[in-house]
């Protein structure tokens, strides 16, 4: 599967991985996502993220089409179980 992307955010969870920070990067997505722009989010050591953190996140990549959520981490089972809900049916198909 290929796409083709206008831009990219890099956001390494083990600096940031609090809701306020969650919500700094919705609110840098938002101003990226002005006009008709596609954009993948690289999320990093994923499994840093708080509860809250990853709620938030959890709510908003599920309501976008036009941005594409890229999660790295070598232990998947680390990863908060919702998240994995939205990473593992695009991963199969």
């Amino acid at each position: 599967m290929h796409h083709l992307y206008d831009s990219i955010i890099d956001f390494d969870a083990q600096k940031a991985y609090e809701a306020k920070d969650v919500e700094n990067l919705i609110s840098q997505v938002q101003e990226t996502l002005i006009g008709n722009t596609r954009l993948v989010v690289v999320l990093k050591n994923a499994h840093y993220l708080t509860t809250k953190a990853f709620a938030i996140l959890d709510e908003y990549f599920r309501n976008q089409s036009r941005v594409s959520l890229l999660v790295v981490c070598s232990d998947k089972s680390k990863i908060f179980p919702p998240l994995l809900e939205i990473i593992e049916p695009a991963y199969a198909a």
